[in-house]
């Protein structure tokens, strides 16, 4: 029996608590975890993620699949949304 949640495996984090209340398209965030890669390349409350690599996130759940395709020291893209305008950052897990 394997435990809920447990199929999917994360080496690697971007270290934001998702919003899971928001029921728009993407992932909104409420904020990030000291010292992690969101905070580190300015990732802010209520940013809402769209895009990880080739990935499109859809919600929370697309967003973890997208998350276990990534091992550390692997480059990417973040693509988000903040307020009216779409950000694009260089990642490296």
């Amino acid at each position: 029996e394997v435990a809920m949640g447990r199929s999917t495996k994360f080496t690697v984090s971007l270290g934001v608590m998702p919003d899971y209340a928001f029921t728009g398209t993407g992932v909104r965030i409420e904020g990030t975890s000291q010292g992690k890669l969101g905070e580190r390349i300015g990732l802010k409350a209520s940013d809402i993620l769209l895009q990880l690599g080739d990935y499109k996130l859809i919600d929370v759940m697309s967003y973890m699949q997208a998350l276990s395709k990534f091992k550390k020291g692997d480059t990417t893209i973040l693509i988000i949304n903040r307020g009216k305008e779409q950000l694009q950052f260089n990642i490296e897990f």
